[in-house]
């Protein structure tokens, strides 16, 4: 069974379905981020004079072509760390905007509406994953020679510096610590009330996944979302984590709006691991800031191997 994570949000935003986060880049295009796929709608009206016969199979053609379009806006605005969103890649690579063009040309037409008054709609939907996702990943995720660079004896003072800079956070104003600390107390309750850690920690096959619970923040979806220790580094996704989604094209992270719908996704399986956020991470809203203990149960999993082969479900 593939372990995974799964990154949970909550927002005042259009869904699809009760549970699923969707983000709209335009009027009728989106990126639906539980199910890791853009999506866009498009209408179509047949030309003054066409024939009856074909009028309907016109409109659609211009359904689809609008849909196309409208598809594109929603590729283009996919946030994929901090501010930077697909469009912003495409002007810098044209690996990227070749990836682009090819999830345009796999999009699968999810419905075809004609209608009696010679109009079609066309609603067509494509998975981020795949190319997309590894073109991404190749130019966000640390290089290998660059790993390796930070890796070699010559380079290990540098090296060390390394988390200090990764630790660096603004200061926390008063009335937040005490935010905090509230999200703190609330955590061990909810920790005892959904699926205890000590208990998930004390079974023979350890957790099956992960669900990080950051109702409260402010964070946001992205391709590339990142889980730290508080005032310290990040934990996940780490070099190997990074190196697996990038091969197979794999999201780092899926996205729900309902925390019960997190925990029963197969997914994560059957003993997932409830961890709570507590905040964002400077001003990226990509980055989830959880506590000292939650961090240390998480970074002793994933040295042992904990979500070696997994996806991310995160909620807020």
């Amino acid at each position: 069974m593939r372990l995974s994570i799964v990154l949970i949000l909550l927002a005042a935003t259009q869904v699809t379905r009760a549970d699923e986060y969707v983000e709209w880049v335009g009027a009728n295009s989106g990126v639906n981020w539980s199910s890791g796929e853009v999506q866009a709608e498009g209408a179509g009206v047949a030309p003054d004079g066409a024939p009856p016969g074909v009028a309907r199979m016109m409109a659609c053609r211009a359904a689809m072509v609008d849909a196309q379009r409208n598809l594109l806006e929603s590729i283009q605005g996919v946030r994929v760390e901090g501010t930077t969103v697909v469009s912003n890649m495409m002007l810098e690579s044209d690996v990227i905007k070749s990836s682009v063009e090819g999830v345009l040309r796999g999009a699968t037409v999810v419905s075809r509406a004609p209608e009696d008054d010679g109009s079609c709609v066309v609603q067509m939907n494509a998975p981020m994953a795949g190319q997309l996702a590894t073109s991404v990943y190749e130019r966000v995720f640390l290089p290998e020679d660059a790993a390796a660079w930070l890796g070699s004896g010559v380079n290990a003072a540098l090296r060390a510096l390394v988390p200090m800079a990764q630790a660096a956070e603004p200061a926390t104003p008063s009335w937040r610590q005490a935010i905090d600390q509230v999200n703190a107390r609330l955590s061990a309750i909810e920790d005892l009330l959904q699926t205890h850690p000590a208990v998930v920690e004390a079974s023979t096959s350890g957790p099956t996944g992960l669900v990080l619970d950051a109702r409260g923040s402010n964070f946001i979806p992205s391709m590339s979302p990142k889980i730290r220790e508080i005032r310290s580094a990040i934990i996940y996704p780490n070099r190997q984590h990074q190196i697996a989604r990038r091969e197979r094209g794999q999201l780092v992270s899926l996205f729900t709006r309902d925390l019960d719908t997190a925990r029963r996704h197969p997914v994560v399986g059957e003993r997932p691991l409830v961890l709570k956020g507590l905040r964002t991470y400077g001003d990226t809203r990509t980055e989830i800031v959880i506590g000292v203990e939650s961090a240390g149960r998480l970074r002793k999993l994933v040295s042992d191997g904990f979500l070696a082969d997994s996806g991310v479900i995160i909620v807020l």
